[in-house]
């Protein structure tokens, strides 16, 4: 991977290149931003550019060859300078079990950085994973520079925060210590102090969009889609990539188009929200109301906003327009707060079938006045 197949980010590819041409690398960084805009690709990348044996080097940018034997290690995260640090099993000694699911969740990362780990019982860096930083760093003598990756700071337990932060107040020569968050709250303030602190910009749809396009082939409306869905966040895009999106989209359309019915629409109304609900998956129940709000919020802006530019299910525009010309004097505003609510009684364990009968039947009211 090179900086190139970096999604977004040019802002901070353009600070991080010159600081390595200008050899100037600090020993301690805290990258911070929204979960899942490559905050751990973008560290093992800088660690990668860092360590290259013949980096490839234009004017102000500088970029790793990703051919000489340390990217290539690099690649395969066997770079005796490069040491990615997340949250374990807390056991003293690992079952085979977990050692293999370990070995997976590598495998998973080096084929795809944006890839977020996950570990079943997994909770938290233990003591002992800083201790091994420690030990690492004591007795290296490589060349190159260090790079000891923290990968989401914020799982360290106290005992870990505490030890890890005695190893920042000792600073050792050519190493760097990169901490990644979405949580800046979650770190201790003394740890904070002691790194620079880089925020990272949220991604642009388009380029999420694009990725998808190129890397998991997906069609031209599901990738807008899902990149709508992603709020900025590419591992959040990538938790949709299973999900027949287009189906749930339709479906909620059609929902809607039940509700409106002027008379017999409640038995079908019951048996098509029975359906979506089949699977009883909270998460499932949530993003088809974040699919069907997008919709709305598409026909909004064809009606009020007098756009069709922003549009995300492009593919439905004449259905779209269709209804927004139907529906004009429809308060859209109250429509998503309406939904934006019912999304937070789902979260809250409320029962779904309940939940999505009483949105659609109050979305009846906003949009024909009928009460019955």
């Amino acid at each position: 991977m090179a900086w190139n197949n970096l999604i977004g980010l040019e802002k901070e590819k353009k600070i991080f290149q010159k600081v390595i041409l200008e050899e100037k690398l600090a020993d301690a960084y805290c990258f911070l931003g929204l979960e899942g805009i490559g905050k751990d690709a973008f560290a093992l990348e800088l660690a990668k550019t860092a360590n290259c044996y013949n980096p490839i080097i234009s004017g102000e940018t500088i970029s790793a060859c990703d051919n000489c034997k340390s990217c290539q290690m690099a690649n395969n995260m066997t770079h005796r300078n490069i040491q990615l640090v997340f949250a374990q099993p807390a056991a003293d000694k690992l079952t085979e079990k977990q050692i293999e699911e370990i070995r997976d969740q590598m495998a998973q990362k080096i084929e795809d950085p944006y890839h977020r780990i996950s570990i079943a019982n997994a909770r938290y860096i233990s003591i002992n994973s800083i201790r091994n930083i420690k030990k690492k760093l004591a007795f290296s003598e490589t060349s190159g520079r260090q790079f000891i990756i923290i990968s989401n700071g914020e799982d360290m337990n106290i005992e870990a925060a505490n030890a890890f932060l005695k190893t920042l107040e000792e600073p050792r020569k050519n190493t760097t210590i990169i901490i990644t968050s979405s949580h800046r709250e979650k770190l201790l303030q003394t740890i904070l102090s002691r790194c620079q602190q880089v925020y990272f910009s949220s991604l642009e749809l388009n380029d999420i969009q694009n990725y998808l396009e190129k890397k998991y082939k997906k069609n031209n409306n599901e990738a807008r889609l899902i990149a709508a869905m992603s709020q900025g966040s590419i591992t959040r895009a990538l938790d949709y990539l299973d999900d027949d999106m287009n189906s749930l989209r339709n479906f909620s359309v059609d929902l809607l188009r039940i509700a409106l019915r002027r008379k017999n629409y409640r038995m079908e109304l019951i048996e098509a929200i029975e359906q979506i609900l089949g699977e009883k998956d909270k998460q499932l129940n949530v993003l088809f109301l974040n699919i069907f709000a997008i919709w709305l919020k598409d026909v909004y802006s064809v009606l009020v906003l007098r756009n069709t530019s922003n549009v995300v299910n492009i593919d439905l525009l004449d259905r779209t327009i269709k209804f927004s010309n139907g529906f004009q004097e429809a308060n859209y505003l109250e429509a998503f707060n309406l939904i934006e609510k019912t999304i937070a009684r789902l979260n809250q364990n409320v029962d779904p079938t309940l939940a999505y009968l009483s949105l659609f039947i109050e979305l009846r009211k906003i949009f024909t006045g009928l009460t019955y």
